[in-house]
């Protein structure tokens, strides 16, 4: 919740500070020069790695980059002709349209004719406004639409904030052109508002943004995004001295009510229809309830999974057994940062003769922990290929897609639970000494279920992931530590196996 205000706050503010230098730079030049900024402010803070992405997590992280540039340089363009609170409201149609457009209900279709006519007020009514800006303002809400839906598909995927910042080097590289001719133009006095609209407007939204599309529900984002066009109208009275008509603020009011309500009515839908959907299932209800309230289930219809090929290790511990201490780390150059806790809730599927084991792939739905969604594994020789969706009540399309192509239509229809696992997981991040993550450290307490059989099993175990891009050999570098400690490698079984054996 405060981080979505946090990055409202900034964007707002950031924008009058930028506002001076559109006479001297222009509007266009002034968003190319402080994405340039950012993307210099981002990569050195995430510093993340080229290496070990796939095609369709950098088809997701260029897709961000794009969404980014495009909405800064239409709102600036739009701020250029048009005043901040109108032209920060247009640009709010955009989550809107995003949740409007996976309702189906007459009380969210009569709010978003609420929202337009809001518009026509502002466009209409509100004394003399430029079109152009209008048009402008429009193209900044479209791109804000996509902005929002890979928000949550970012901070959802593995690479989180690394991905991020890429993404924005991304959108630093495609308004790169433009940066370049205002450059020049730029006066000594120019860079200090430059460099803290970067700050504020752009790293500092972007990051809170992607955490926020991880951790905040549907309904409190979309109230705080619709506080937007009040923080602007505010910004822009007070800071830049614009006025608004009576009619145009009245259009700003019905805006941010019919935009909030909208978004508020499709968290609520969602929540009601897990309600009459009546499971009796604790873990299936709490999978569902962080998946229905999480923007991710907003636009888990339309979002590709983020694919990344996993490669770890397991070891099985007794219930005395401690992870080797920061020490022993140190001595091979390696640190460790602060403990993280986590209650993972997961179901897996599978038709009743395992045709999706008997290909090596385990499709489940996990709630809890920093991957929470729907995981399809398979595995290889140099690791397990997994795909991820993030959560949603029913199963995405593409991974219903992709699993009717393994084991056909009718093998799909057949899919049910066949284990559920409830882990108290405590993870470390091990980091070079550069501070770069290389292995993630997993402490599992593991209560697994085989609902085909009722046989339920308890046990502990060690996972040591390689972060992607990072060097292989560094498994076997720890490998001994882990040992040391009282760990016993096991080679191939994972824990839905160990389930259902």
């Amino acid at each position: 919740m405060v981080l979505v205000l946090i990055g409202s706050i900034g964007v707002q503010i950031s924008s009058a500070l930028a506002y001076g230098l559109f006479d001297t730079v222009g509007a266009i030049g002034t968003s190319s020069a402080r994405m340039t900024i950012a993307a210099v402010l981002v990569l050195l803070i995430f510093r993340p790695r080229l290496r070990g992405r796939s095609r369709g997590e950098w088809a997701g992280i260029v897709l961000y980059g794009v969404a980014m540039a495009a909405s800064n340089i239409l709102l600036y363009l739009a701020i250029d002709r048009i005043p901040l609170g109108i032209a920060t409201t247009l640009d709010f149609l955009g989550p809107c349209v995003v949740a409007l457009a996976l309702s189906r209900r007459l009380r969210e279709g009569l709010l978003a004719l609420l929202a337009f006519a809001g518009v026509v007020l502002i466009a209409g009514l509100g004394g003399p406004v430029d079109a152009l800006g209008l048009v402008f303002g429009a193209g900044a809400g479209a791109a804000f639409a996509l902005y929002t839906v890979l928000a949550a598909h970012i901070g959802k995927s593995e690479g989180g904030m690394q991905s991020m910042a890429l993404s924005v080097a991304v959108a630093a590289i495609l308004t790169l052109p433009f940066a370049a001719p205002a450059m020049p133009r730029m006066e000594p006095a120019h860079w200090l508002p430059l460099v803290l609209s970067a700050l504020l407007g752009t790293a500092l939204a972007f990051t809170v943004d992607t955490l926020a599309g991880r951790f905040a529900s549907a309904r409190v984002i979309g109230v705080l995004f619709a506080f937007d066009p009040m923080i602007g109208t505010l910004v822009g009275a007070l800071w830049l001295g614009q006025s608004l008509t009576l009619p145009a603020l009245a259009g700003i009011v019905l805006v941010v009510v019919a935009g909030a309500g909208i978004v508020w009515s499709a968290g609520r839908r969602r929540a009601g229809d897990s309600e009459a959907a009546g499971s009796a299932d604790p873990a299936r209800e709490e999978a569902d309830v962080a998946s229905g309230e999480s923007v991710a289930a907003v636009t888990s219809a339309v979002a590709s999974p983020v694919e990344s090929l996993e490669i770890e290790r397991k070891y099985e511990v007794e219930d005395g057994a401690a992870l080797p201490a920061a020490e022993d780390f140190a001595a091979l150059g390696l640190r460790l940062a602060e403990p993280e806790h986590h209650r993972l809730e997961a179901r897996y599927f599978d038709t009743p003769d395992g045709a999706l084991a008997a290909q090596r792939v385990a499709v489940r739905m996990r709630a809890g922990g920093k991957d929470e969604g729907w995981h399809l594994k398979e595995k290889g020789a140099e690791g397990a290929r997994e795909l991820l969706w993030p959560p949603a009540e029913e199963m995405p399309q593409g991974l219903r897609a992709e699993l009717e192509r393994r084991i056909g239509a009718d093998g799909a229809r057949r899919l049910d639970v066949i284990g559920r696992l409830r882990t108290e997981r405590t993870t470390v991040r091990v980091t070079a000494v550069d501070g770069v993550e290389v292995i993630e450290l997993a402490d599992d307490r593991v209560d697994a279920t085989n609902e085909l059989t009722g046989r339920r099993q308890q046990w502990r175990e060690w996972e040591a992931e390689l972060i992607p891009g990072a060097d292989e050999g560094l498994l076997d570098r720890i490998e001994p530590l882990l040992i040391a400690a009282g760990a016993a490698r096991v080679r191939g079984t994972s824990k839905i196996q160990r389930t259902m054996s």
